[in-house]
Protein backbone atom coordinates (compact mmCIF):
# COMPACT_ATOMS: atom_id res chain seq x y z
CA UNK A 1 0.00 0.00 0.00
CA UNK A 2 1.11 3.43 -0.57
CA UNK A 3 0.74 6.45 1.53
CA UNK A 4 0.24 10.05 0.31
CA UNK A 5 0.04 13.15 2.59
CA UNK A 6 -1.93 15.92 1.10
CA UNK A 7 -2.60 18.90 2.61
CA UNK A 8 -6.44 19.86 2.05
CA UNK A 9 -7.32 23.85 3.29
CA UNK A 10 -9.76 23.80 6.60
CA UNK A 11 -12.86 24.43 4.37
CA UNK A 12 -12.52 21.98 2.22
CA UNK A 13 -11.25 19.32 4.56
CA UNK A 14 -14.66 17.82 4.67
CA UNK A 15 -15.53 17.29 1.16
CA UNK A 16 -12.23 15.76 0.53
CA UNK A 17 -12.43 13.02 2.90
CA UNK A 18 -16.02 12.54 1.64
CA UNK A 19 -14.68 11.82 -1.75
CA UNK A 20 -11.66 9.84 -0.69
CA UNK A 21 -13.87 7.68 1.17
CA UNK A 22 -16.16 6.99 -1.34
CA UNK A 23 -12.87 5.85 -3.47
CA UNK A 24 -12.16 3.95 -0.75
CA UNK A 25 -8.75 5.80 0.42
CA UNK A 26 -8.48 4.87 3.85
CA UNK A 27 -7.66 8.22 5.49
CA UNK A 28 -5.35 8.14 8.83
CA UNK A 29 -4.93 11.35 10.75
CA UNK A 30 -1.24 12.38 11.51
CA UNK A 31 -0.19 13.94 14.57
CA UNK A 32 1.75 17.35 14.50
CA UNK A 33 5.12 14.81 16.23
CA UNK A 34 4.25 12.25 14.12
CA UNK A 35 4.48 14.59 10.82
CA UNK A 36 7.71 16.17 12.15
CA UNK A 37 9.40 12.99 13.37
CA UNK A 38 8.72 12.35 9.77
CA UNK A 39 10.41 14.97 8.36
CA UNK A 40 13.41 14.62 10.07
CA UNK A 41 13.46 11.11 9.20
CA UNK A 42 13.50 12.33 5.68
CA UNK A 43 16.06 15.07 6.19
CA UNK A 44 18.89 13.17 7.38
CA UNK A 45 22.19 12.00 4.92
CA UNK A 46 22.38 8.54 5.06
CA UNK A 47 26.24 7.18 5.60
CA UNK A 48 28.25 6.98 8.22
CA UNK A 49 27.57 8.55 11.76
CA UNK A 50 30.88 10.50 13.54
CA UNK A 51 32.14 9.24 16.85
CA UNK A 52 32.00 11.37 19.95
CA UNK A 53 35.44 11.98 19.59
CA UNK A 54 35.34 13.73 16.05
CA UNK A 55 32.35 15.27 17.07
CA UNK A 56 34.15 16.86 20.32
CA UNK A 57 37.14 17.52 18.11
CA UNK A 58 34.93 19.42 15.83
CA UNK A 59 33.60 21.09 18.68
CA UNK A 60 37.30 22.22 19.95
CA UNK A 61 38.22 23.20 15.94
CA UNK A 62 34.84 25.83 15.38
CA UNK A 63 35.41 26.90 19.56
CA UNK A 64 38.94 27.58 18.24
CA UNK A 65 38.26 29.63 15.33
CA UNK A 66 36.23 32.46 16.69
Amino acid sequence: METLIINVPEKKSILVRLLLKELGVTIQNQTKAKQLAEELKHSTKPGPKPSMDEIVAEIRESRAGR
